[in-house]
């Protein structure tokens, strides 16, 4: 048998290894993909490979942004510290490799309550400009952070984009960086009382908030772009813009220019505040700088009186020389058109006109009448005018046609744009298809727009003639009193009230002048822009001066409200500029998120009632000494970020799940108050004013109180390292810092965890309660000497009834060192009728209550005992023997 052949066993091939090819880029191509991603995310890629290892220090772009685990918002104290630490070695590492900087963005959100976030985001400013010579720079913050008091310096720098900043007379001067091409503030405060640039060529302030103490100057000679839109305050001066192309200016009621006695503004009442604040009334204020613009838009409320006074003091003297596209809105609708004749005269190369009426005008068409030119002056470049309106300011659409053909514009030119909802989409009518005359008859236009109307009818159905409606029977509910129909609709939801428009003609406008505005959550609607949107219509388009009795906004969103500071602040001003009585604004969103309150006191002579949830006072807005009517004030899951409360008519005031700081004791003052209820608040408790006029009182503080002693202690422990002793101001500097303020009481709760000192501390320099009738103490008062409870019962000499809920020693509770010396006599037991334990099971404290209360000449048949639901009278004497 031939021998066996053994094969040789298969050598196994190793897998082939994919190759790196990202790795195999050029270091240009990786830095310009890094530059794409947060910071957080490209430091990481350094663990990818050896040559990962320092490439992102070279990225072109910074990208600090709130990533998922680093919001130092959500980490707590820990956190802040760790996003601070990581931020500054971001700066320090690109330090080393001296690469350029092309783009530092800062896009995050600092706590409230952090002191030092203005000196971090100033310093981190400081590094990108001056280290890394950032080219564009952006700042996104917010929480608002005040830049420093000096100007910015870069010679490198171009673009610079700043978000929820307050900037001052030295940041906002931008002369020392020459390169700057681009600004764009949004959401910003501007205190300061000029700005300017040799350089920026593109300047866009949009929701800004200008001092309405003070009108900033504007220097900005080589602005080509401006846009000046939905900001506040005093509008702010510009000087001439020789370079200007194109400008967006949009005034609207939050400017501090206006005037509400009159529809036309500047109404020329010397007792005016509106119109006599107007500073400089011979100098011009915007248009000035306008001068030079190709492409100009300018919208305004009518209130908004600025753009009126720059007409007739400026283009007595001088023209736009250089203007060819207007959009003027619905401010120059006067009774005489007097701003768009001046505009026509003075525009000598305008090719095209739009006029937008996005709502019916408050002024009357009658009130005088515009003078017609001899012969016609507009200038023959003059190519389209466009008037856009809903289709119900019929009568203005035909002085304005009439106007225009008066000053030698044919039909031709002229369109009208219909946006009507009751037309279901926009069209363009042809004015010579209308009438080949120059006058027009409201009639034809009636006529379109009701054809317009009954196509839509073809699709949904929802309308029918109104003969036809009423075939089955009479209208009775219209044929109400006027004063029945806004009671109705008041009870409804605004979004109900305004759906009505549609029942017949007489229900048309009556939810403008409904007296109260209730808006229920944002749950419904297509997105918060839409619901954003209905809210600011509702408020803006109320008829006339129709007064609001009640204001109900309970803002609920699923998320985050979106620019929830700008619409909220805003709706709240409107609201009290109608005069409202009751306003309620709450707000909840998820994750819970306060809306700050603007640096200004609110400012009303009507308001009666007060209701805030979800907010972030000041020192300004805390002072509610500008509003006389108050009367009741309720804050819930507020942050009072002031340090002082005040009001000298508040007669109601109820204050739960409401934060206060945690080293800082706030100042609580209203002197008139009669009812108090603090209950379940987070942080240091308010040092408290004495209340005179106080008759009830409830007070219940818990776990979330920052006034314990982490050792047990009801007195001072003398521990620096303890939290709630070492910043608890000490009552010989400030005396009694609660108590004190509730001694006119006539029936008081007391209730608060076991660990919770400050009632016990209060008591040791507390006046008597000369006027309490009704007590009810619950847990707190069982210290081990039971000292707070013999307190009470000696001065307390009216005291009626007394109610003791009871609870357990704590283990961990220290007694203090000596107790309330007793008096001979008690005061209350003259005039105590009853008084009641409750307590779930009779034990040890029971026996030690009842053996103060008998010390103190309380008899065994003013005291009962509910134990578990069940009521048990004893005799003292046998119960006490049995016990012995």
């Amino acid at each position: 048998m031939p021998p066996r052949i053994r094969r040789a066993p298969a050598r196994r091939t190793a897998p082939e290894e994919v190759p790196d090819r990202v790795s195999a880029l050029p270091d240009e191509a990786l830095h310009a993909v890094l530059s794409l991603l947060p910071a957080h995310d490209a430091v990481r890629t350094c663990v990818l490979a050896r040559r990962w290892r320092h490439l992102w220090e070279h990225a072109p772009a910074l990208r600090v942004t709130d990533v998922e685990g680093w919001n130092p918002r959500l980490r707590g104290e820990a956190g802040l510290r760790k996003f601070i630490r990581f931020v500054d070695g971001l700066f320090v590492s690109r330090r080393r490799c001296d690469a350029p900087l092309e783009l530092c963005d800062l896009d995050f959100d600092f706590p409230e309550e952090d002191k030092g976030k203005d000196w971090h985001v100033n310093r981190w400013i400081m590094l990108a400009l001056l280290r890394h010579h950032a080219r564009v720079l952006r700042i996104s913050l917010p929480a608002y952070v005040a830049l420093p008091d000096v100007p910015l310096i870069s010679q490198r720098l171009t673009r610079l984009e700043l978000d929820g900043v307050l900037g001052n007379d030295n940041i906002l001067d931008f002369s020392c960086c020459p390169a700057l091409i681009a600004l764009k503030m949004k959401c910003c405060r501007i205190n300061a009382e000029k700005m300017s640039s040799p350089s920026v060529k593109i300047l866009s302030l949009a929701s800004c908030e200008f001092y309405p103490a003070t009108r900033t100057q504007m220097s900005f000679p080589s602005v080509v772009s401006l846009e000046l839109d939905g900001c506040s305050g005093s509008v702010p001066f510009l000087e001439s813009m020789p370079s200007l192309v194109a400008a967006i200016v949009r005034f609207d009621d939050d400017y501090a220019d206006r005037c509400d006695n009159s529809v036309l503004g500047d109404c020329g009442d010397d007792s005016c505040v509106d119109c006599c604040n107007y500073s400089d009334r011979s100098k011009c204020v915007c248009l000035n700088g306008l001068l030079e613009a190709t492409h100009l838009e300018l919208s305004a409320e009518p209130a908004m009186y600025v753009i009126r006074r720059d007409l007739n003091l400026l283009l007595a003297c001088h023209t736009f020389a250089k203007l060819k596209t207007l959009v003027l809105g619905e401010w120059c609708m006067t009774h005489d058109l007097s701003a768009l004749i001046r505009f026509l005269q003075q525009s000598p190369i305008l090719e095209k006109l739009t006029i937008k009426i996005p709502k019916e005008p408050k002024c009357s068409m009658d009130a005088g009448q515009q003078k017609i030119p001899e012969e016609p002056f507009v200038s023959n470049h003059l190519k389209i005018v466009e008037i856009k309106c809903k289709g119900k300011e019929v009568m203005w659409v035909c002085k304005f046609l009439k106007t225009l053909g008066s000053f030698g514009i044919p039909l031709e030119k002229i369109n009208i744009k219909l946006t009507s909802l009751c037309l279901g989409w926009p069209f363009w009518i042809k004015a010579k298809v209308l009438k080949s005359h120059f006058t027009l008859s409201q009639s034809t236009l009636r006529l379109v727009a009701t054809r317009g109307a009954r196509a839509r009818h073809l699709f949904d159905g929802a309308a029918r003639p109104a003969g036809r409606a009423m075939a089955s029977g009479a209208d009775r509910i219209s044929d109400l009193p006027e004063d029945v129909l806004h009671h109705v609709l008041s009870l409804l939801p605004s979004r109900d009230a305004v759906r009505t428009c549609v029942l017949a003609q007489r229900w048309r406008d009556l939810w403008r002048s409904v007296p109260a505005v209730r808006v229920a959550g944002a749950r419904g609607w297509a997105s918060a822009d839409a619901f954003v949107l209905f809210v600011d219509r509702l408020l803006r388009l109320r008829r006339g001066r129709a007064a609001l009795d009640t204001c109900d906004l309970d803002l609920r969103f699923d998320g985050p409200f979106p620019g929830g500071e700008q619409h909220g602040n805003r709706w709240i001003r409107r609201a009290l500029r109608r005069q409202v009585r009751v306003l309620r604004f709450l707000l909840s969103t998820v994750p819970r998120v306060p809306l700050p309150l603007p640096d200004s006191p609110l400012v009303s002579d009507s308001l009666t009632t007060l209701e805030l949830k979800g907010v972030l006072g000041n020192n300004q807005v805390l002072d509610f000494s500008s509003c006389p009517s108050l009367v009741d004030l309720k804050m819930e899951d507020c942050y009072v970020g002031g340090l002082e409360m005040w009001s000298p008519t508040v007669r109601n005031l109820s204050m739960r799940y409401c934060f206060f700081y945690s080293n800082y004791r706030a100042r609580i003052d209203f002197p008139s108050l009669v009812s108090f209820k603090f209950n379940k608040n987070l942080g240091r408790t308010p040092l408290l004013e004495r209340m005179p006029s106080l008759a009830t009182a409830t007070v219940r503080l818990d776990h979330f109180c920052d006034d314990r002693c982490s050792n047990g202690r009801y007195d001072d422990c003398g521990d620096a390292e303890c939290k709630g002793c070492h910043d608890y101001y000490a009552p010989s500097d400030y005396g009694c810092v609660f108590l004190e303020g509730l001694t006119e009481a006539k029936d008081l709760k007391l209730s608060a965890y076991s660990d919770v000192y400050l009632f016990n501390r209060d008591l040791k320099c507390c006046s008597i309660f000369s006027k309490l009738k009704n007590l009810v103490l619950n847990a707190w008062f069982v210290a081990p000497d039971l000292s707070a409870l013999t307190w009470f019962l000696q001065y307390a000499p009216l005291l009626e009834r007394l109610t003791l809920k009871v609870s357990e020693v704590p283990n961990n509770l220290v007694e203090t060192e000596g107790s309330y010396s007793q008096l001979e006599q008690s005061f209350a037991a003259s005039h105590l009728q009853i008084v009641e334990i409750k307590c779930k099971e009779v034990h040890g404290i029971i026996l030690k209550i009842l053996e103060v209360l008998n010390a103190n000449g309380i008899p065994l048949e003013k005291i009962s005992i509910r134990c578990s639901g069940r009521e048990l009278f004893m005799n003292t004497h046998l119960w006490l023997h049995h016990k012995k």
